[in-house]
């Protein structure tokens, strides 16, 4: 195998990073959803962030498909539940430019209306009792322009997107935001998403293991194993940026059957050309109950 001149401090680096790690956990069943609950939650969250709950007047259209079910609101939003995971969005027809804010509240007062929004549309309710949906990062969309030679707008705020993360047995579960609300600036919901693996009418699903916790750096020595396959010879340095335990939640058109404890690497590769960023995921437990996964790098480019 190749290996990388640095490879056991890089190691030691990323051991360092990862805080403290429980001593065992647990490895939870996730139920398989049916085509048929994948469409009753979405019809029931359609109507919760069109606010329609007591309006009969319109007809929701629904087309289910192989692999997800399509509701449309003619003329107001679309949205699409995923069979494979439960996932969902949501996306209502409105304007780029439409809702847009005057200025920027900031922080505090965006933050303020994603979670009061989030609450509202009863975004917390959809996890077990014992879990949580935490508010974990705020993030601001704008736009400017050029209307003429030498005449440009500067960019405006136009609408402020919130991401959640879930949290089972006091663990982060990783992969995608857990859940994404989009705002305008009157506070309504232009978009919203949800990819969580444990929903509350599920039952919570059961523990069907609870083995001890590998050590940080047996975890990191794992991860430079499989950094050193893909980087070995080439002229480039890696930093760690960060190295967390958690749970790890696959994409959403892909089914998962167990909730599985993982240490998340990211580490920044730096070239002569090119800077990329890659997420690597190895197991947090010596039973391994999926296989050790890298996620998609996303290359930047250096000029």
């Amino acid at each position: 195998m190749p290996a990388l001149p640095y490879a056991d401090d890089l190691a030691e680096e990323l051991a360092s990073m990862a805080g403290e790690v429980p001593a065992t956990v647990g490895v939870l069943g996730l139920a398989a959803p049916e085509p048929s609950t994948v469409q009753r939650r979405l019809e029931d969250f359609v109507l919760a962030v069109a606010g329609l709950r007591d309006d009969t007047a319109e007809r929701l259209e629904v087309v289910t498909h192989q692999d997800r079910t399509t509701v449309w609101l003619p003329g107001r939003l679309r949205a699409v539940g995923f069979h494979a995971s439960g996932s969902m969005t949501v996306h209502l027809d409105l304007p780029a430019f439409e809702d847009v804010f005057d200025n920027d509240p900031g922080d505090a007062e965006l933050t303020g209306m994603l979670r009061a929004a989030a609450d509202r549309i009863g975004l917390p309710s959809l996890v077990p009792a014992e879990d949580e949906l935490l508010f974990e990062r705020l993030w601001r969309i704008k736009a400017g322009g050029d209307h003429l030679p030498g005449m440009r707008t500067e960019p405006g705020l136009c609408r402020a997107l919130g991401a959640f993360r879930h949290y089972v047995r006091d663990l982060p579960v990783y992969g995608r935001a857990s859940a994404t609300v989009e705002l305008g600036a009157s506070g309504g919901v232009t978009s919203l998403g949800v990819s969580t693996r444990r929903f509350a009418d599920d039952g919570g699903g059961p523990v069907v293991a609870e083995p001890r916790v590998r050590t940080p750096i047996q975890a990191a020595r794992d991860v430079v194993a499989r950094l050193a396959e893909s980087f070995a010879g080439m002229e480039a340095w890696l930093t760690p940026q960060w190295f967390r335990f958690g749970y790890l939640s696959l994409g959403r058109r892909r089914p998962q059957a167990l909730l599985t404890p993982f240490y998340i690497a990211s580490i920044r590769v730096r070239s002569d050309r090119e800077v990329s960023a890659h997420v690597t995921a190895v197991p947090g437990c010596d039973g391994r109950f999926v296989p050790t996964l890298t996620l998609v790098p996303k290359p930047r480019r250096v000029a």
